[in-house]
């Protein structure tokens, strides 16, 4: 332990000042000719890129093709090394999953199990890389561009804003409760409260940790909703649709030209600026049998008084969800009392004692979250369901063919859906 803390401690002070990093032994590297190495000797060498990265990090995996090539161009000047916390054959695993569904995976020097290396290079967000040259850092960033690598090599810089990982608190959206949580109260005691809900900006004590949570309280009869450091329109999608629709933007149309919804093109740092000066959190609890998101939406229209959110039912070619064949091979309705289980991963959709909106949400926001057409279902059925599509389903084609067995199928054709509508109010009114 004293070894990690003084190596930290030096790392602390050359990161500010770009002096010398420490000798540090890298053993056991993947997919390199030499499978040890000593960082700073290689730094001095070459330019050194650590890229830390995580198997459920799609930023970091998006980023791998475009960092390959540039390492690729400049073979005899550039490493990457990527690094990551989880075990070898957890991630191994993993990226055969990937090559087996003809997705891409990364043929740079790969480090498994890190412990040492993020105690050195301390971040909280990924993707994360450090640059490393004539034994030095030169720039820890958020992403790798040519030109950059260009202006490392020749000058030992780059022109990329430096990446700055703020400490946070920790906050269970689950398990507690905003407003406790806000006036430093974790045992406020729900049983005392009727119903309340609030709305608030950015909260920077819980950073970048945006999302929501729908949790039922039985113990008490309530129901608790919170979401953290949202864009405004999320918030919109997950009150009209409750939860269940409005996943992608197909179904969506935003008219409204506030910075509040000036998102697009917004990535990495530059996402999370705009979110500091437009992030909303908001928090509801009420009586199990109120409808939390006709409150949620009747506040959001008190906190946001200059926009009108509202659905109008619109017809327009759909990817529609029907049932043609009455006794298919394989049995898809079903009855029991079980909660429902839902699973989405590269293996597929794993759906068991779950409902019909399930399986749409499921297939919205994974297959079909860039889909130019909403998703409909014309079904009719409305008890529980169990269905698994398991394989390569990446496609309209791939789905309807694991669909097929349950003899139910999405076709584009005309139907009838509600569109959410975000638009400016009309203040002459």
């Amino acid at each position: 332990m004293k070894y990690f803390m003084i190596i930290g401690m030096l790392f602390a002070c050359l990161t500010l000042r770009a002096q010398a990093i420490p000798s540090i032994m890298l053993n056991d590297l993947h997919d390199r000719s030499e499978s040890s190495v000593d960082l700073r000797a290689l730094s001095e060498k070459k330019l050194v890129l650590l890229d830390f990265w995580a198997t459920w990090c799609g930023a970091c995996l998006a980023a791998m093709p475009k960092v390959d090539s540039i390492a690729q161009e400049n073979l005899d000047q550039v490493e990457v090394i990527t690094i990551t916390s989880e075990n070898k054959e957890t991630v191994l695993e993993f990226l055969e999953k990937r090559k087996s569904r003809g997705m891409y995976v990364h043929t740079s020097p790969k480090l498994f199990g890190d412990t040492l290396l993020s105690r050195l290079f301390p971040h909280r967000v990924i993707p994360h890389y450090v640059w490393l040259k004539e034994g030095r850092v030169i720039a820890v960033t958020e992403e790798v561009t040519r030109e950059a690598v260009q202006l490392a090599l020749t000058e030992g810089r780059t022109n990329l804003r430096n990446k700055i990982d703020k400490k946070i608190e920790s906050f269970d959206r689950h398990n507690e409760t905003l407003l406790g949580f806000l006036q430093k109260n974790a045992d406020l005691n729900l049983i005392d409260i009727q119903n309340y809900s609030l709305a608030t900006g950015y909260i920077e004590r819980i950073g970048t940790s945006s999302g929501y949570s729908l949790n039922h309280i039985d113990n008490i009869d309530k129901t608790k909703f919170t979401g953290t450091n949202m864009a405004l329109e999320n918030l919109y999608r997950v009150a009209f649709g409750k939860m269940k629709r409005f996943i992608n933007d197909s179904a969506i149309e935003v008219r409204s030209r506030s910075s509040y919804f000036a998102t697009a093109g917004l990535k990495g740092m530059r996402f999370l600026d705009w979110l500091v000066d437009h992030g909303v959190s908001y928090e509801a609890v009420v009586s199990s049998k109120e409808d939390l998101f006709e409150k949620m939406i009747s506040d959001l229209r008190v906190a946001f008084p200059m926009f009108h959110a509202h659905t109008v039912e619109t017809t327009d070619t759909c990817l529609v969800l029907t049932e043609f064949d009455p006794n298919p091979r394989k049995l898809w309705k079903v009855v029991g009392e079980e909660e429902g289980r839902y699973r989405t991963d590269m293996d597929g959709i794993v759906i068991d004692n779950g409902t019909i909106s399930g399986l749409m949400t499921a297939l919205e926001s994974t297959v079909f979250y860039g889909a130019k057409q909403p998703l409909v279902d014309k079904t009719g059925y409305t008890g529980k369901i169990s269905v698994h599509l398991l394989g390569s389903i990446r496609s309209l084609d791939e789905i309807n063919a694991a669909l097929k067995p349950y003899g139910l199928r999405l076709e584009k054709k005309m139907a009838i859906y509600d569109k959410l509508i975000i638009e400016d109010r009309d203040r002459s009114r």
